[in-house]
This record gives structure tokens, C-alpha cells and sequence, in this order.
């Protein structure tokens, strides 16, 4: 072809394209934290679905389940990129209902079908969401039923979360949440665990003096009794401890020392017992060594000023006990 025809279909083609003008586009939709979703007016030549707007429109009004249809229909177009909005919408429409498996369920097809999308925050924050709910005791549906077993369901959201996104805001908020649902369903090892990968993963926390209380708070609790091994007791004084050194100025050290003293009496009687014990099986030496421990190391407990008894008792044998 001659260079003067080449030239001339060049210009043909990028006239065609100015004169067609930019690919056209959905209006703008945005989340935002405080206000939600909102839909800003289409420009001038955009994309237009009258479908969409029905949609959008149902789901402002709270109506999720006709909304979610709505917005189905558009999606199943594929005309994007309003098919992409009319996919995170329907999303939010099954969380708006409640419906917290398919609604996980649909913010995971989303981001594997736009994982590069602008409302992939959107995704976590709503999955954040989900996690809160469930863990905290809202009820799931199971073959059409509401039944009390979210659980599982916020565990393998958390997981997700943590997985794809560990230091974020979304990963820190999952975090704190499970940890919560451990320590109110009273799993205090888990959630012992749980408040310590907290403080691992997320020192300058919003939560963090909550999460370092929270790991005393659950070992103290997890504890199996004075009359038995005391280690639990040691870890949960140390965290309440170092609670009280590293925020020495927060409002909650009073909290701490009041929980660390707690823990130094349940020492005390586990002591006491291990000395009264002693005492039993016929060994005097051993039992004066644990009732002084306790007269030594926890002075201001109740417990000393029975080891102090017991003490006096034993005073005219303290030289001829068994020191095994």
C-alpha cells in the first residue's frame, strides 16, 4: 500500500476514535466508613442501567433481599464495569440480611474475580465485619435454618484475613475480635494465645493494653487450682507486672496491680497447701521450709498469717523434722 494511503487510514482511525470519545463508564460509586455507599450523578455519556439505579436505590432503603436480586441481574450482563459494582453490592446486600455465610461467601468470589479492584478495602472491612458478628454470637444459617454455630465461620474469616493482609487495620481488628470470643466463651488458653499474637503482631495497637491485660487475665484464669502446678500463675503475674512497667501511665494500672495481687494470694494458698501436705505425709522439715516461703514471699496475704500458726506449732520440733 503506498505511504500517502497509510497515512491517510491513520488519520481516518484516530479521528474515529476522538469523534467516539472515551470508553464509557458506570457512575461513580464509593464507600466510605461514615457514610457507606454512595452513587455520584453519571457524567455525560456514561453507562447508564436503569436496573442498576432500581438496585441501588432498593438498597438504600434497606430492602437487601429485592436489591440483591436486583443487582444480580446486572451482574450476570458482564457489562462491566458496572457488572463489578453490581457484584460488591450484592455482596452487602446478604450482610445487610444477616446472612453471614453467603455473604462471606460472595466477598470471596469478588475478590477473586477483581483482586486489583478498587473496593477490595471494601472486601475486608466487610469480612471484618463478619467476623465481629459471628464470633460475638450472631447466629448463621444452615439449610435454611438459624443456628448457633458462627463460630467456625469467624475463625476461617479471621484466618483469611490474617493470611492476605497481616499488619493491616482489617488483620488487627480480626485479631482482637477472636481473641474477645475466646475470652467471653471462657477458652482462656486459646484466648490467651490469641491476645499474645496480638501483642506480637501489633505493639502500637489500638488495643494493646486491652490484649496485654487480656493474656494475664487469661492465664490467671486458665489456672488449674492452688493445689496443683503453679506455673500458670508465675506467667499470669509476670504479664500483669509488666503491664504495670511498660504503661505506667495508663488508666488501667490500678487494674493490673489489683490483678497481680490476686495472683500472689492464689500463690500464697498454693504454698500453703503444698506445706499442710507435707505436714500430712509425717515431713516437718519440708513443711516449715514452704509455711516460711509463704510467711516470706507473701507477708500481707491471708495465707501467711495461717502459715504463722503453723509455724508457732511446729517452733519445739523445727530442729528434729524430716529435712527430706
Amino acid at each position: 500500500m503506498p505511504a500517502a494511503n497509510l497515512r491517510l487510514c491513520a488519520l481516518v482511525f484516530f479521528a474515529a476514535l476522538f469523534i467516539a470519545g472515551p470508553a464509557a463508564a458506570a457512575p461513580d460509586l464509593v464507600w466510605t466508613a461514615d457514610k457507606g455507599w454512595q452513587k455520584t450523578a453519571a457524567p455525560s455519556g456514561a453507562l447508564e442501567s436503569a436496573e442498576f439505579d432500581r438496585a441501588f436505590s432498593e438498597y438504600l432503603k434497606g430492602r437487601y433481599s429485592k436489591a440483591g436480586g436486583l443487582f444480580d441481574d446486572v451482574a450476570k450482563t458482564g457489562k462491566e464495569p458496572l457488572a463489578e459494582e453490581a457484584r460488591i453490592l450484592a455482596a452487602e446486600c446478604q450482610l445487610g440480611r444477616k446472612r453471614y455465610n453467603k455473604a462471606f461467601d460472595r466477598f470471596e468470589e469478588f475478590f477473586n474475580a477483581y483482586p486489583a479492584s478498587r473496593f477490595i478495602d471494601r472486601v475486608f472491612a466487610g469480612e471484618v465485619e463478619i467476623a465481629r458478628a459471628v464470633l460475638g454470637g450472631a447466629k448463621v444459617e444452615a439449610l435454611g435454618l438459624r443456628i448457633w454455630s458462627g463460630y467456625d465461620l469467624g475463625e476461617k474469616v479471621v484466618d483469611k484475613i490474617i493470611s492476605r493482609r497481616p499488619l493491616s487495620d482489617f488483620a488487627r481488628e480480626a485479631q482482637i475480635a477472636l481473641a474477645r470470643s475466646y475470652f467471653r466463651r471462657r477458652m482462656y488458653i486459646e484466648s490467651a494465645s490469641a491476645y499474645q499474637q496480638y501483642v506480637e503482631l501489633f505493639p502500637e495497637g489500638a488495643e494493646i493494653e486491652e490484649a496485654t491485660l487480656g493474656v494475664g487475665k487469661s492465664l490467671y484464669l486458665d489456672a488449674p487450682g492452688p493445689g496443683y502446678d503453679p506455673l500458670p500463675y508465675y506467667k499470669a503475674d509476670s504479664a500483669f507486672k509488666s503491664f504495670a512497667r511498660l504503661y505506667e501511665s495508663s488508666p488501667r494500672v490500678p487494674e493490673a496491680l489489683d490483678s497481680s495481687a490476686k495472683v500472689e494470694r492464689r500463690l500464697a494458698d498454693h504454698y500453703l497447701v503444698v506445706a499442710k501436705w507435707y505436714l500430712r505425709m509425717g515431713r516437718s522439715g519440708p513443711a516449715e521450709i514452704y509455711f516460711k516461703k509463704v510467711v516470706t514471699d507473701y507477708g500481707a496475704t491471708g495465707a501467711a498469717a495461717a502459715a504463722k500458726s503453723y509455724l508457732t506449732a511446729l517452733a519445739p520440733n523445727s530442729g528434729g523434722g524430716d529435712a527430706q
